[in-house]
């Protein structure tokens, strides 16, 4: 579907806004979509990833995005796009996508237990590593207790993260059918692993504050002598991951038990192994002490 792009000004500094555009509710019946789906958007041949937000001011043949989501697609005002309801590639083996750089989605489930569910939305080139700490956790843990769901994307001119994030608020089911073959059941835990430009590790989420200081306690020693911070995020602060509607709290039951960790890229790529070895440990102690009871 061709349409024309005009920006909006809504006084957003939020990075997510970059990932949102508007579109009219009657456009959104039209292509079969729901509100906040996500859908792609492509010009001249640079494809980005956004969020549909209903917006009766738009017109039928317009959609409305910021002046950071004209520069995520190389696009000016004024100019046509290309909206495309489609969000994955559905039938790319992982090494086809890294080549022609595209994004994909990925489950390891036994589609049964309700112990932990291990995500990592923003896998491949898009957050470096975290991906595979994920798949280490699971590995180790094995899938009678755990479950593996993962995006992954790159980009052949490099900057995959401009491409295909979408905030873990947004994420939605209708987009990513694996996912949603796990939205009806709820989780005792939920493990996200995120990367930021901060420096330090932060452990959010909303599950209880002496689980995720679990969570640092452990991170933190095997990060010792490295120089790297561990701690807490602060409520309110960014990446702090407290939203009930972050993905990691949405998948456990009552939206209480998700922990996010958001690491900086010198934790990733030194220390990413060692961080998901001291996380996989944790978990498994919660598991034996729960099947203990």
């Amino acid at each position: 579907m061709t349409l024309r792009l005009a920006v909006r000004h809504d006084g957003s500094t939020s990075a997510s806004a970059d990932e949102r555009i508007g579109i009219h509710p009657r456009m959104l019946t039209g292509i079969g979509a729901q509100p906040r789906q996500q859908a792609r958007v492509n010009h001249r041949g640079t494809t980005a990833l956004f969020t549909l937000i209903p917006d009766d001011d738009t017109e039928d043949d317009t959609i409305r995005i910021t002046e950071g989501g004209c520069r995520r697609l190389g696009a000016e005002p004024g100019q046509t796009v290309i909206l495309d309801p489609r969000c994955i590639a559905t039938a790319m083996t992982e090494e086809e996508a890294e080549k022609e750089g595209e994004f994909i989605e990925r489950l390891e489930d036994d589609g049964r237990h309700h112990r932990l569910v291990v995500l990592a939305p923003h896998g491949g080139a898009i957050e470096t590593r975290t991906d595979q700490q994920a798949e280490q956790v699971v590995a180790s843990l094995g899938s009678c207790d755990s479950t593996l769901w993962a995006c992954k994307g790159w980009r052949p001119v490099g900057n995959a993260y401009r491409a295909w994030h979408i905030s873990s608020s947004d994420l939605s089911v209708h987009s990513f059918p694996l996912l949603r073959s796990l939205s009806a059941r709820r989780f005792q835990w939920a493990l996200s692993f995120h990367g930021y430009r901060g420096n330090d590790v932060l452990i959010g989420g909303l599950a209880p504050a002496p689980r995720k200081s679990d969570v640092r306690d452990a991170i933190a020693k095997a990060l010792d002598g490295s120089g790297i911070c561990v701690r807490l995020a602060e409520p309110g602060e960014r990446h702090s991951g407290e939203s009930p509607s972050n993905l990691v709290n949405r998948l456990t039951i009552d939206a209480a038990g998700g922990i996010q960790i958001e690491q900086s890229r010198p934790a990733r790529t030194v220390h990413g192994r060692a961080i998901a070895a001291a996380v996989s440990e944790v978990y498994d102690t919660w598991i034996a002490t729960d099947n203990c009871r």
